[in-house]
């Protein structure tokens, strides 16, 4: 029981919602069968930070990361 300018939006909404439910089952498809496949990742991750080459935080004052100095 919508007026004619509210059934236009109403339509436009239970698209976006249909749409929104429709790419959450293809999102949770992917994971399933990512995890299912187990594919070698096509990338790896190569970072100078400390935390991604040790695996934990550094203690935030400590010297254990290197600093970077540019000359002119």
């Amino acid at each position: 029981i919508f007026s004619d300018f509210l059934i236009f939006w109403n339509n436009i909404s239970s698209i976006g919602s249909m749409m929104s439910i429709l790419f959450i089952i293809m999102f949770i498809f992917n994971l399933i069968e990512s995890l299912i496949s187990k594919r070698k990742l096509a990338f790896s991750i190569k970072s100078n930070n400390s935390e991604w080459k040790l695996n934990f935080p550094i203690n935030p004052h400590s010297n254990m990361q290197n600093n970077y100095m540019f000359f002119k």
